[in-house]
């Protein structure tokens, strides 16, 4: 019987896991695997058609490889966990643990910097719209490197340190290496991360108005209104060219303000789910552990999800790319029903068309 019991195979990670949370972890090694292919698809599609000038190619392009990166390591830590037995897991994690962490920590803040980066982008190319060098795609592709570089050098330090950090899939949390403390580039992040997405939603949502009130005329209005005295001249032929422009980029503004916010939600719902559980504590604790876990997963679950609700499903342009790409056909053209807005990093091309990012707030995109 002592070698029976000897020979069998030890009980996994997992084992023990009541029906619901055993979906949740499961599911959760599905659903990012799924839109790890998206992102596959969505830059090879890109890459294929890097001679459309109207394409933001650039954050398309660092978009799918953060979230390609991002989405290899949620499978990889949750598979991990269901696969390996307790004593394999807990190894893993002394192995290759802090590795991990490090690499999904660092796609996820590299993509709330590219959505600082793409809000520039947009800022500047309302102040100056017809001078596009200082963002065209090669000088982009450096500021990504940048940012890529800040952001690892700032999670290596922490790294070194006796402070690291530890995603546990079993706990659902980031352990630290100096628990309960934590290296102060940690608390720093862990703190102001979630100013960056809501302050690119106010700063774009500004760029949208500031659009709409300028080619309707507002700012016309208020300037007759407080200078009654002031005669303005007006080409008929300028004005009506004004107007025309201002009716087809109205719906284009419209998109552009939902792609906006749908971004910044999408990059906030994890930090707002961490500084809601920070101010509440004690309410967060007393809900029932499917309600804690759940709420976890919704957060940590949007992550992945985001370049395919950006770039497919608000952005025509890009969706339609993909389509193609993939040789689907479209029954009826979206064109008028979902039209693109302006490219964030154009090339130094004539302009054959007019794109929107996705992020870039996004991300934003």
């Amino acid at each position: 019987m002592d070698n029976l019991v000897s020979t069998m195979a030890p009980s996994t990670a997992s084992e023990g896991l009541t029906n619901g949370k055993l979906f949740l972890y499961i599911l959760s090694a599905i659903f990012p695997f799924l839109f790890f292919i998206f992102d596959a698809l969505l830059l090879a599609a890109t890459i294929y058609n890097r001679r459309d000038s109207s394409l933001p190619l650039t954050y398309i392009c660092v978009m799918c490889t953060i979230g390609m990166l991002t989405t290899f390591f949620m499978v990889l830590n949750t598979s991990i966990f269901l696969v390996l037995p307790q004593a394999s897991y807990e190894a893993y994690l002394m192995a290759f643990g802090r590795e991990t962490t490090l690499a999904g920590t660092f796609s996820y803040l590299t993509a709330l910097f590219i959505t600082v980066l793409m809000t520039i982008n947009r800022v500047y190319i309302v102040i100056k719209p017809f001078n596009n060098e200082l963002f065209n795609q090669r000088r982009v592709f450096v500021y990504c490197g940048i940012i890529s570089s800040l952001v690892l050098t700032s999670l290596i330090i922490p790294y070194f340190s006796s402070c690291y950090v530890v995603f546990r899939v079993d706990l659902l949390s980031f352990v630290s290496g100096c628990a309960p403390n934590r290296h102060p580039i940690t608390v720093f992040q862990n703190t102001y991360a979630i100013i960056l997405p809501f302050t690119c939603m106010f700063i774009n949502l500004g760029i949208i108005f500031h659009l709409r009130f300028s080619r309707s005329g507002t700012y016309a209005k208020w300037s007759k209104f407080f200078c009654k005295n002031k005669v303005t001249t007006v080409i008929i032929g300028q004005a009506t060219q004004k107007t025309a422009l201002s009716k087809m980029q109205a719906r284009r503004d419209l998109i552009m303000m939902r792609q906006t916010i749908s971004v910044a939600v999408y990059l906030s719902i994890y930090e707002l789910g961490a500084f809601i559980m920070k101010t509440f504590p004690n309410e967060y604790a007393m809900l029932p552990a499917i309600v804690r876990d759940g709420y976890f997963y919704f957060r940590y679950e949007s992550v992945p999800l985001m370049n395919f609700f950006i770039y497919y499903v608000e952005t025509g342009s890009t969706r339609r790319m993909f389509r193609r790409f993939l040789n689907i056909k479209d029954k009826i053209s979206d064109s008028y029903v979902n039209p693109t807005v302006i490219t964030v990093a154009p090339r130094a091309q004539p302009v054959r068309g007019v794109s929107a990012t996705g992020a870039m707030s996004s991300p934003t995109v």
